[in-house]
């Protein structure tokens, strides 16, 4: 990477952060929604020291969601006296990690030309970074407990992997991060059709079976390893995985 591209990431990644931090610091709160209430804080404990044996549906249906990704939330407030603060530093971590995959994508798709001032390039990166943060699920996931942001990090990587060079390889290392991100938030699984479309070959009537394969095995490998703590429990307690999902099929507990 020539070296003004690197200072162009650093410098798109840290203001990412510092204009994602400056809304907390200005309302000098860490905002707290109905589900930051409801479940959110309650998951960041289960992460930390699972309650199995002392709640029952504290937080309803939302106790078994996946609890990981809401440890940092939970933990951020006992960390810092100040919720601005707290919320600061929740929202420029957010900010930074959605930020850089989404810059390198944006390097992929625009790369700048030659016949062009290299700035023109850095002007529309800058710009399509900026555009892709006013969605309003990352604006109101960097302001809160949301988990959104978190769990769509590996599936931004997806794509920027994607979008190289066409290999087998590079398909499995898609599809891994694309489970891993479907570990994060089981929503995420409707990206699936996006992934096998985009690693078709156009010239075969279907998915190469060999392509096929390093998807299938690359999405099940990242998902097994992220899921597996919090699925290994669910399985002990409930005896399905995925409760309360699939129930019929795999058990009510």
């Amino acid at each position: 990477m020539k070296r003004y591209l690197f200072a162009e990431a650093l410098i798109v990644v840290v203001l990412a952060a510092a204009l994602a931090s400056s809304v907390p610091l200005s309302t000098d709160a860490f905002f707290w929604s109905w589900d930051g209430l409801n479940h959110h804080v309650y998951l960041g404990l289960i992460a930390e020291q699972p309650r199995w044996h002392l709640d029952v549906t504290a937080a309803s249906g939302q106790s078994y969601q996946y609890p990981y990704l809401y440890w940092p939330a939970y933990k951020l407030p006992q960390w810092f006296s100040s919720g601005a603060v707290a919320g600061a530093a929740w929202s420029a971590t957010n900010a930074a990690l959605l930020t850089l995959p989404t810059w390198l994508i944006c390097l992929r798709l625009l790369p700048g030309s030659g016949d062009r001032p290299w700035w023109h390039g850095t002007l529309e990166r800058t710009a399509a970074c900026g555009f892709a943060g006013m969605s309003v699920v990352v604006l109101t996931g960097l302001e809160t407990t949301a988990n959104d942001v978190l769990a769509a990090v590996p599936l931004l990587w997806a794509v920027w992997v994607s979008l190289g060079p066409r290999s087998h390889r590079r398909a499995f290392w898609a599809a891994v991060l694309w489970g891993v991100s479907v570990a994060f938030k089981l929503s995420n699984g409707l990206f699936l059709p996006l992934l096998m479309f985009w690693w078709w070959q156009p010239q075969a009537p279907r998915l190469p079976w060999r392509r096929g394969l390093s998807l299938a095995s690359g999405a099940s490998l990242g998902f097994v390893v992220l899921y597996a703590p919090w699925g290994w429990q669910l399985w002990k307690l409930t005896g399905n995985p995925f409760y309360p999902f699939l129930g019929n099929l795999l058990g009510r507990g």
